[in-house]
C-alpha cells in the first residue's frame, strides 16, 4: 500500500517512476545501465534486504545516486557510514505529506 501512495504523490509531483517489489530486483534494475535513474526511494522495511542495508551494498559498489529512505520505524542517523553525504541521503518518516516528499527529492538535486 505504501508503494501506491509513493506512487501516486510522485505522478503528483510529475515525476516519472519505477516500481520494484523487493532488493534483488532493486538490484537487478539499478545494474541496468538502460535505466538511468535522478533519485531513488527505499522503503527501510523491504523483504528480503532492508532499505538501509542495500543501501549500503549500493554505496559499497559505488553507485552515487541520490536516494530517499522511507520508514515507520525509528529516524535513521543520517551520520551512519553508508549515508555519510547528505546530499546524497534524505530520511523520511512514515506518514509523509507530499510537500514533505517534494522537499526531499528537491534536497537530493540541489
Amino acid at each position: 500500500m505504501v508503494q501506491q501512495v509513493c506512487l501516486g504523490m510522485l505522478r503528483a509531483l510529475n515525476h516519472s517512476s519505477v516500481v520494484v517489489g523487493d532488493a534483488t530486483a532493486a538490484i537487478e534494475h539499478l545494474t541496468d545501465s538502460s535505466h538511468p535513474l535522478d533519485c531513488i526511494i527505499l522503503d527501510n522495511g523491504l523483504p528480503g534486504l532492508s532499505g538501509l542495508k542495500l543501501l549500503a551494498v549500493l554505496r559499497e559498489w559505488n553507485m552515487s545516486m541520490p536516494v530517499i529512505l522511507i520508514s515507520g520505524g525509528p529516524r535513521i542517523a543520517q551520520t551512519d557510514e553508508a549515508a555519510a553525504d547528505s546530499s546524497q541521503f534524505q530520511f523520511l518518516a512514515k506518514p509523509f505529506t507530499l510537500s514533505e516528499l517534494n522537499a526531499a527529492i528537491e534536497h537530493t538535486q540541489a
